[in-house]
């Protein structure tokens, strides 16, 4: 320890003053001890020992790392019953949704969870579609805006002559308005083309069709039905019967 003296008589004020100490360093002092007093030697991690037991500052210590592992187990505690709340709910009705590793909706089947529908985002020029996943037999039910009807009452409906299918396979009323192709129209593939005569205003359209000045390609607005043709987005184009 600095600080220390070899002078006999001199004044512990006198003493120079030490500018630090370590657990190593040892102090004189007169220490009383079960009744006996005497100058000894204290090792400075004896004192050290000796005021955090007087303060009880070791008894704090340990209150506060047990305070914290206490407090660390509740929060993993309460994230694990966080976690299961919510897989037990996955997929269940009044529970939360579920999506498979592809996005898809997915319900539990009482055991594991099945993917039952797929999502097709809309487009500019497409809207959004639903696809079943699972098999469905003629007894399955589909929503309506006339209400809940069965498989099997679709597929009669998609027999009757008031229904056609438009570009995507979507099947939507036919109009109540049957209209003629004009037998001068021309076609480019599947797609019909007007003759000048339309573009310049010699010939007048059937009701329901336009035609692209530029490239003579027939538009249609969907409000005629004309046998054996599609409207593929708003283009007049012919199918097979």
């Amino acid at each position: 320890m600095s600080g220390t003296t070899t002078s006999s008589g001199t004044p512990v004020s006198s003493l120079p003053l030490a500018s630090a100490v370590s657990g190593t360093d040892t102090l004189v002092g007169v220490v009383t001890s079960s009744g006996t007093t005497l100058a000894e030697q204290v090792p400075v991690s004896v004192l050290a020992q000796g005021i955090s037991e007087t303060i009880g500052l070791s008894d704090a210590v340990t209150a506060a790392q047990a305070a914290a592992a206490t407090a660390a187990a509740q929060a993993e505690q309460a994230a694990e019953n966080a976690t299961n709340g919510v897989n037990a709910a996955r997929g269940k009705a009044d529970g939360v949704a579920a999506l498979d590793a592809s996005g898809n909706l997915a319900l539990t089947d009482g055991t594991v969870l099945q993917s039952v529908l797929s999502v097709s985002p809309a487009t500019q020029t497409q809207t959004a579609t639903l696809t079943p996943l699972l098999t469905l037999d003629e007894s399955a039910k589909v929503r309506t805006a006339s209400g809940d009807i069965s498989i099997s009452s679709v597929a009669d409906a998609m027999q009757d002559t008031d229904y056609l299918t438009v570009l995507g396979g979507s099947v939507v009323s036919r109009p109540t308005v049957t209209g003629n192709i004009p037998s001068d129209f021309t076609m480019n593939g599947n797609i019909y083309i007007a003759p000048a005569p339309y573009t310049n205003g010699a010939s007048v359209l059937p009701a329901a069709l336009s035609v692209d000045a530029d490239t003579g390609i027939i538009l249609t607005d969907g409000s005629v039905f004309f046998p054996n043709t599609i409207n593929n987005i708003g283009v007049l184009c012919a199918v097979s019967e």
